[in-house]
């Protein structure tokens, strides 16, 4: 075995917060997830909420490419849908793409 090279200092990273939902609409999870078309290499995106507590599918939508925008219109439907507008949320992800940009510009709304 031949050492290739210098390799990268592990990076210790903070562990996250952790969220007990005790009830409906305080904690929803969501996510982006790929569908298959009859049309061969054309695929939509399911961007769908699940309400922790209680499993419930809070929102979803089908779109033909990944958007933030799309992101943050799903997520107001849904927070109008189920009430939970002024009460705190907390919204997990696995902070891809557009998580991260939606997350950005929900930060700068505030």
């Amino acid at each position: 075995m031949h050492r290739r090279g210098k390799a990268e200092v592990p990076s210790t990273v903070a562990k996250p917060k952790g969220y007990r939902a005790e009830g409906p609409n305080q904690v929803w999870s969501w996510d982006i997830t790929f569908l298959a078309s009859s049309m061969r290499g054309a695929l939509y995106r399911l961007y769908l909420i699940l309400d922790v507590f209680s499993r419930k599918i809070v929102g979803w939508e089908v779109h033909t490419e990944e958007s933030a925008d799309h992101a943050s219109t799903l997520i107001r439907k849904a927070q109008l849908a189920e009430g939970s507008i002024k009460r705190g949320l907390v919204l997990h992800s696995d902070n891809g793409g557009p998580m991260k940009v939606w997350a950005k510009l929900s930060e700068q709304a505030v």
